[in-house]
């Protein structure tokens, strides 16, 4: 039996786009962000009694932390691949967001138990303190989604930028609130917009949980056309069949493959050339740059042989 093993692939943590100094540099600058807009609406919250501004700073302290998250994992894919370690460090990003997204539901059943307390036992809400913190809030929103924008090519930073732009939407919330407080005294509209936050909480982490998983359990990313895959290996010059074929993602944003082509073809020349074909059609039409191929001949070609040397 003939076999010959084609690798393509680099280790070494993350792609080398994810060592950009400015990249670092902006996601400190989130950090900050976000760390301002918790302390501005944890106090706001304290002197106006206000709990959506408390729900909402929970939400940008997580956010903070999934920013610290993203940096640490900046930090750490910049490290070489070293004997124990051979793929990298990548995957630290994505145990740091399981933490963090399971720490924003113990969060989000907080607030919930927070908002039905207050709906029965209403306190005194200062609206005009509540407007002005939300108004900082929603700006420093905004500024932290500014300076991420242009780093939108790494999906860790994408991330990023999209809970951002949540989180001003949720803060347009609590500045709706406090308007509906001092022009139509509606207390119990502070609790609602805090239930609506948590809400909002367990569906981001909810949706993003499944995706953190997915890379741990090492499955193929979402709507992955594997048998598609298969059809395109199996119409490839020569190839007889394809079989232990796994698909999976060695980290967010890229997609590895490992597999058995088995060929008609002999000639060893002609088995490179038709592995670069392979490895140029899987990057190109399913975004897998990184392949383990092993190549041998096929059943009726070793049978051919074997009948061959009986004669």
């Amino acid at each position: 039996m003939g076999h010959s093993h084609g690798h393509g692939h680099s280790h070494g943590g993350a792609g080398s786009e994810d060592k950009s100094p400015q990249r670092g540099r902006r996601l400190l600058i989130a950090l900050a962000l976000n760390l301002g807009i918790t302390v501005a609406e944890v106090v706001g919250g304290v002197i106006s009694g206000s709990l959506a501004l408390l729900a909402d700073a929970a939400h940008n302290f997580s956010d903070a932390a999934s920013v610290l998250v993203s940096y640490i994992a900046w930090r750490i894919s910049q490290r070489e691949a070293d004997r124990r370690r051979t793929f990298g460090y990548a995957r630290a990003e994505t145990v740091g967001a399981l933490i963090n997204l399971t720490t924003l539901f113990v969060i989000g059943i907080y607030l919930v138990y927070e908002a039905a307390n207050r709906l029965f036992n209403p306190v005194e809400v200062a609206g005009t303190t509540m407007l002005v913190v939300g108004i900082i809030a929603l700006v420093e929103d905004l500024a932290a989604a500014w300076v991420l924008r242009k780093e939108l090519g790494s999906l860790n930073v994408k991330s990023t930028y999209l809970h951002m732009i949540a989180d001003a939407m949720a803060t347009v919330g609590v500045i709706v609130g406090a308007i509906a407080i001092m022009m139509w005294g509606i207390t119990w509209i502070d609790p609602v917009i805090t239930a609506l936050i948590a809400v909002y909480i367990f569906w981001h982490a909810y949706k993003e949980i499944k995706e953190a998983i997915a890379v741990l359990m090492d499955s193929a990313p979402k709507d992955f056309d594997y048998d598609g895959l298969v059809a395109d290996l199996k119409a490839m010059p020569s190839v007889e069949d394809v079989h232990h074929l796994h698909v999976w993602q060695p980290d967010e944003g890229r997609t590895a493959l490992e597999g058995h082509i088995a060929v008609s073809e002999q000639d060893l020349a002609a088995v490179t050339d038709l592995k670069e074909s392979i490895k140029a059609r899987l990057k190109e039409r399913f975004g897998i740059d990184h392949a383990t191929l092993e190549f041998e001949f096929s059943l009726h070609v070793r049978h051919s042989r074997e009948l061959l040397q009986d004669r």
